[in-house]
């Protein structure tokens, strides 16, 4: 699945070339989580704390075979481990997400 990375964060400003920390740093857009769930018949989780919660089914390095959600530290995690450390156009470039990928 190739996605622009205009489609997955939300710029600061009118900036366009982020190096890969800069990158990271961005806001996820919540729809973008919200449809890569979707489309892995994922629930869409916000961000919680998963101290003191003694469920498994949330946590996030169980393998996708056994998660229930995808949450936005999930696609940040996945990009971390992904984006190469160079310089990106935000406006143009694309990455390519092979599922599963969390």
């Amino acid at each position: 699945m190739l996605i622009k990375l205009s489609d997955i964060f939300t710029p600061n400003s009118s900036k366009k070339r982020y190096s890969k920390e800069t990158l990271l740093q961005l806001e996820i857009k919540t729809e973008f989580v919200e449809g890569l769930a979707k489309s892995l018949k994922l629930l869409h989780l916000e961000e919680t704390s998963t101290e003191n919660n003694l469920c498994y089914a949330f946590n996030g390095d169980i393998n996708l075979n056994y998660k229930l959600g995808l949450s936005q530290s999930d696609i940040r995690n996945h990009l971390k481990a992904t984006l190469q450390p160079i310089e990106y156009n935000i406006e143009t470039d694309t990455i390519q997400f092979t599922l599963p990928f969390v």
